[in-house]
């Protein structure tokens, strides 16, 4: 199968700037705090707790939401496939009408969970780094490969050692401060992570689903905060998963505001009575309108024409679309 690789809305040179090659404008010398983190935790579930809406903030919630058609739309079996290939894929536990998420248990949102409550201090220090930085007007970058700083958590267990899912490692944690070149200067805080699962021991009947996992997004500058939630303008998220296939997910918050959801290489999802290999779902939330593209041919071409630059689904496969449920409020 061709492979759509669509653009992500946040610049490319952004992405590069996470962990690969030298600190933009601030020299060889410059400030980097990362350390090494290794923690335990009792649960690595996400979930609101004592009226913190903690859930609304994991990556999948409005698009989850979003997904649901509005009364007397029909949605071709749409909703409930892409919801049941996500829950076994991102942890998601369904609320009782399933059109919503009331816990997530998956390595990303785990670790944004953290750096929003200000839980671990070298994330802190990151974070002031950036807001400093803003401030300043002086570029800089807090990066974990430069320091050879690892990040492990591991979750409880009764076991000798914990099981593959219970030792999250993170290779890659950035931040990154850019500012425009020209007047009037504007500043933007890029952030990237990358999750490596532990590779399971022979015979493990059970390992991990994730085996590896990137994410990065893009922060106005100018509202950016050294303690608490950062909300995103933007962000890129892709995952390679053992047996349920492939993920790429891309999420605009400003202007047009939309999430794009790209499954390859998977299986065992039906839509319309026919089951894809390919699966492309754009959730508009200005015009409430959800469309989709699939491909039964695991050979077969999904990228159209490449026409369309920005993250949409392509022109090619089957397309159709349907009116959805309005989410009133994003993340």
């Amino acid at each position: 199968m061709r492979h759509s690789r669509l653009i992500a809305l946040i610049p490319m040179a952004a992405l590069l700037l996470s962990g690969c090659g030298p600190d933009t404008g601030s020299g060889s010398s410059a400030f980097n705090p990362a350390t090494p983190v290794t923690r335990t935790f009792d649960d690595f579930t996400v979930k609101n707790e004592g009226g913190n809406p903690y859930i609304n903030r994991t990556m999948f919630y409005d698009f989850y939401k979003g997904l649901e058609p509005a009364e007397g739309a029909d949605d071709k079996g749409t909703a409930a496939g892409i919801r049941e290939r996500l829950n076994r894929l991102m942890g998601l536990t369904p609320g009782p009408e399933g059109k919503t998420y009331v816990a997530a248990r998956n390595p990303l949102d785990f670790l944004h969970h953290l750096i929003n409550t200000d839980r671990i201090g070298t994330f802190n220090d990151g974070k002031r780094l950036m807001y400093d930085s803003v401030t300043s007007g002086d570029p800089a970058t807090y990066n974990t490969p430069a320091k050879n700083a690892i990040i492990r958590f591991i979750e409880r267990h009764e076991t000798a050692e914990p099981a593959p899912d219970q030792e999250w490692v993170y290779p890659l944690l950035d931040w990154t401060s850019s500012f425009s070149q020209f007047e009037p200067i504007t500043a933007s805080v890029f952030r990237s992570a990358q999750f490596i699962a532990r590779s399971p021991a022979e015979g493990e009947s059970n390992p991990a689903e994730i085996k590896s996992a990137f994410w990065s997004g893009e922060f106005d500058g100018e509202t950016f905060s050294a303690t608490g939630y950062n909300p995103p303008e933007y962000s890129a998220f892709s995952v390679t998963g053992r047996q349920y296939g492939n993920v790429e997910f891309y999420q605009a918050f400003q202007g047009k505001q939309y999430d794009t959801l790209i499954l390859t290489d998977t299986s065992g999802i039906m839509i319309d009575g026919t089951e894809p290999a390919y699966i492309c779902a754009l959730a508009s939330y200005d015009s409430e309108e959800v469309k989709v593209v699939y491909v039964v041919d695991p050979e077969g071409d999904t990228v159209g024409d490449g026409s369309r630059p920005d993250v949409q689904c392509p022109d090619t496969g089957t397309t159709f679309t349907y009116q959805a449920v309005q989410i009133s409020e994003r993340q």
